[in-house]
């Protein structure tokens, strides 16, 4: 069995952000006692483009045992009422099932550590290309600046019309992580005007991206 990452992140309907925080702890209780979840965390995004306001953003992962423990699990929670009533206190903004690009184990809890900045990015390919020798050279500059940790690629599923998941073709999630909000701020301008961020982002479509701090569970 394969594990994978749930990815969800969630705009609180407007002036309910404190009931949605109560309804989402109130359904992480509740997930946690399920054997096909191994570990959760929340992160709180700063950092975006465009003009979408944060404050009544919420970034939430799951690391499940497998697809089909997901499944499972999913097909029984859905129907109760603290389920319901959590999905129905927000906005979603981005779903996904992350898989790791190289099949090797991913631990969820030191990108949790209070004090860290984590990048969450979605990204499709335009090029066949994209995700080789320009994404490669992009996150060998990422080396040079202070305080960068380390960047994992995962595949990336969606649930079509029937909440089964599909494999997106072409599409790949990356988790960024640096050591501190002020290493983060120091390398983000350089970064963004370099020639490997420019070569890589012109491969790519951004459909979600997100710079957080993980939040106290």
């Amino acid at each position: 069995m394969t594990p994978i990452f749930e990815l969800a992140i969630n705009k609180a309907n407007p002036g309910q952000y404190d009931n949605f925080l109560k309804a989402r702890a109130e359904f992480v209780a509740v997930l946690g006692q399920e054997a096909a979840t191994l570990n959760e965390g929340k992160w709180k995004p700063f950092f975006t483009v465009g003009e979408l306001a944060l404050d009544d953003v919420l970034i939430g992962m799951t690391h499940w045992n497998s697809m089909q423990g997901f499944g499972e699990t999913a097909g029984r929670l859905m129907p109760q009422p603290v389920t319901q009533k959590y999905f129905a206190s927000f906005e979603q903004l981005t779903y996904v099932l992350l898989e790791t690009a190289d099949g090797k184990p991913f631990d969820m809890e030191p990108i949790k550590q209070e004090g860290l900045v984590v990048e969450f990015a979605v990204r499709k390919a335009t090029t066949p290309d994209a995700f080789g020798a320009p994404r490669t050279a992009f996150f060998q500059s990422l080396e040079a600046h202070k305080g960068y940790r380390f960047a994992r690629e995962f595949k990336v599923h969606q649930l079509d019309e029937n909440s089964m998941p599909k494999f997106q073709e072409g599409t790949q999630a990356v988790i960024i992580v640096w050591d501190s909000l002020e290493d983060f701020q120091s390398a983000a301008n350089p970064i963004f005007a370099s020639a490997p961020y420019q070569d890589f982002a012109k491969n790519v479509e951004v459909s979600a991206y997100f710079a957080s701090a993980p939040v106290a569970l």
